[in-house]
Formats: C-alpha cells, structure tokens, sequence
C-alpha cells in the first residue's frame, strides 16, 4: 500500500508548483519532502514528476495518480467536517455565477470534486461576465474581480493572482521591447474583456502607478485564447503568471516591462447579506479558496 504521507507530500509539490514552495507552505525541510516523494515513486515503480534544473512536470502517469491523492485528501477532510459539523448538514442547491475568463475545465475539476465531497449539494453553474443581481436573478455566489465597490453584498477574498505582460519572440523581433509603458501605445494589445472593457492596463505599484493604453488587436473573453493570440505573434497581452509560466520556460512566451510590476488582481466570493452565511455557501467558498489553484496547477502541468 502506498505511503499515505507520501502521497499527500507529492500533491503538496504539484499545489505548490515546486519542491522549494511546497517546503515553505508546509513547514518541512525541502530534502524531506525531496526523499518522500522519491520512495514513493520507487514503491509504485513509476516516475510520477520530470525534474530539470529549472521546471517541474507531471508525467501523465503523474497527474492521473495526483487526481487519487487530491480525492483521498478530501475524503479526509470529509471526515473530519463528520466529526466538526455533526449538525450541519451540507445540501440544497448552489446558483453560482463565474466570469467567462475562468477556465471552464478547471472550474468543472473542481466543481465535480466539491459534489463528490458534499453529495447532497446540487449546483447550478453559470459563466457569464454580466454584473448579476444575487437576489434579483436568484443567485447565491457571484465570483467577481476586486476591486469591488460598497453595497449589502459581503465579499469574501478567495484568491489573488500576479498578472503579467507577455508576448512571443517573433512579436518582440519584428516590433521591438517597449522600454516603458507610455511605449505601449505604439503596440499591439490582446485585451481579455467584453465589449465594454476598454484597452487599457494597470501598471506598477504605490506611487509608481501609471495606467496605460495600448492598440486593441483582438479583444476576447478567454484567457486561453489570450494566450494563444499572443504565442501566435498577434501582440502584447496581459495573463496570470500561473497560466503562462509553462510558455515562458520554454521560450514561446517573454515577459515585457517586468521592471512595472503590477499589483495582485484579487478575486471575491461574493453572497447577499440577507442570506447571511449558509452552511453551503460557506462550503462551497472553503473548498473554492483551498482547491482552485491546485486544480489550476494540475490543468497547467497536463497542458
């Protein structure tokens, strides 16, 4: 039988994108942690990460037995909610609106694992980039980027992810490296946004802030297809460091204007306060805030 602290330290590392991380996040040694995972790919006699000096990967026998560790690793923590909440049963029905930008596969991962998890949960999943009404369209959760203005809607922060400047070499060879970001106006942008979102970019922090214009070559609602237009030399686009970090290793994507570091895009659950806090919201927003990025980690190691 596998090494239960074993298998539950290699889903660290994949979460963690990386021994080092995974090390800090958890409070053990990183050559422990180095050890553990190596034993128990020698007891399985299968290869589960490819290791270089620079990148972490998961083999494709890797991500399927990394799926096993994550589902075994919320059975334990069903368990222990048996054990806390005796008297509150998680069941109903979720109405729960996410931006189109989301990846539709990531989000399903993850949704399928939360109704395995609470299997009387019923959902209702809608993608879509308007500024619902909770009470007026029915829904119980919005996911919406910050920052978020005031109303009688409680938000609750879930996650923040470092966006960044990117585009191919083919790009950078035939129209050069802007050198500061009023230069961006003289280049091609793919924006990630509806028909209302204007071409536009936030650059660096604090004081040094300074918002940027830049000319729309494709406007799209799709962070993945944001990034294909930009690996495709259509122009300069904006993505999370998470979604691109793959491209970058291997050379198909650059960052540019890294000196203007932009501030953290910070990303809210977002319920009406006449519900005050339900058993299955609360649910749905723990399991969210502690299982999206590992199930994005996955999705970028397959992909």
């Amino acid at each position: 039988m596998p090494d239960l602290n074993g298998m539950m330290l290699f889903a660290a590392v994949v979460r963690a994108k990386g021994f080092s991380q995974a090390a800090r996040d958890i409070g053990q040694p990183k050559s422990t942690i180095s050890r553990k995972v190596a034993q128990l790919e020698e007891q399985l006699g299968v290869r589960l990460l490819q290791r270089d000096t620079r990148n972490l990967s998961l083999t494709q026998v890797g991500a399927l037995f990394f799926q096993h560790c994550e589902s075994i690793g919320a059975e334990v923590e069903a368990a222990k909610a048996t054990i806390e909440n005796t008297h509150s049963d998680v069941s109903g029905s979720l109405r729960i609106a996410i931006p189109v930008s989301f990846s539709q596969e990531v989000i399903g991962h993850l949704c399928s694992s939360f109704m395995r998890l609470y299997p009387n949960i019923e959902l209702d999943i809608q993608f879509t980039d308007n500024d619902v009404s909770l009470v007026g369209e029915g829904y119980d959760i919005a996911i919406k980027y910050g920052p978020l203005q005031s109303s009688d809607l409680v938000a609750r922060l879930l996650l923040e992810r470092q966006p960044i400047l990117v585009a191919s070499p083919a790009y950078i060879k035939k129209h050069g490296t802007p050198a500061t970001p009023q230069e961006l106006a003289q280049h091609d942008g793919i924006l990630l946004g509806t028909r209302l979102s204007a071409p536009i970019w936030p650059l660096g922090k604090g004081n040094r802030k300074t918002m940027t214009t830049f000319k729309r070559k494709v406007r799209v609602n799709s962070a993945n297809m944001v990034k294909r237009f930009a690996m495709d030399d259509y122009g300069i686009a904006m993505l999370s460091n998470t979604s691109c970090k793959q491209e970058i290793a291997a050379g198909s994507l650059v960052p540019v204007l890294q000196e203007w570091p932009i501030e953290p895009f910070k990303i809210y659950g977002v319920y009406s306060s006449r519900r005050q806090l339900a058993t299955n919201i609360s649910a749905f927003l723990d399991f969210f805030s502690k299982r999206y990025s590992s199930q994005e980690s996955l999705h970028t190691l397959m992909n």
